[in-house]
């Protein structure tokens, strides 16, 4: 077996537990984690990021756990370790996705869609839209919530959402609207 394949299933592994661990640890489970407090910070404060340190110290152990798997999946350390590089590469592309969604305008049809997908988790109702990456297990998992508007609070403006007068580019305007 090649090691493109491993690679591919780290990658769409990334996505699948993006997805587990903000619907169940952030939002349906009521335990009291680092990650919970970070992201219910997150909600609060929306250009808020949980420091480096904290997502480091929590990919060593998840990264050496993919490569667990992927030994006894695979049966060879190459492999495992094909599996693993596809996860954290996905995971590092999580990263900077989300944060590009806080603070940079969208530059595509699908980074403005993926946006609204985010932000209508945000500011219309938590128990939806819990994919970052993609919406694809949000519709699979009927946790899909289509806003074709999203209401912005006044107090949480997004940095490239708004002109100087506090108004929605006219670029955004059919998506995003201030409340």
């Amino acid at each position: 077996m090649s090691l493109i394949v491993p690679f591919f299933i780290g990658i769409i592994t990334w996505p699948i537990l993006e997805y587990s661990l903000h619907r169940f640890l952030g939002h349906v489970f009521k335990l009291n984690t680092l990650f919970k407090v970070q992201h219910t910070r997150h909600h609060i404060e929306t250009n808020y990021f949980a420091p480096n340190f904290y997502k480091i110290l929590a990919a060593i152990p998840a990264s050496i756990l993919v490569y667990l798997l992927g030994f006894l999946l695979f049966k060879t350390w190459f492999q495992a370790l094909s599996l693993t590089l596809g996860f954290i590469v996905m995971y590092a592309f999580y990263e900077w996705t989300h944060y590009s969604f806080h603070m940079h305008a969208p530059k595509t049809k699908l980074g403005l869609n993926l946006r609204r997908h985010h932000f209508a988790h945000h500011f219309h109702n938590a128990k939806f839209n819990h994919g970052v990456t993609t919406n694809l297990l949000d519709h699979l998992c009927g946790t899909y919530l289509k806003v074709d508007k999203v209401k912005v609070p006044k107090s949480l403006l997004l940095p490239w959402l708004t002109d100087q007068s506090g108004q929605v580019k006219p670029e955004f305007s059919h998506h995003f609207e201030v409340k």
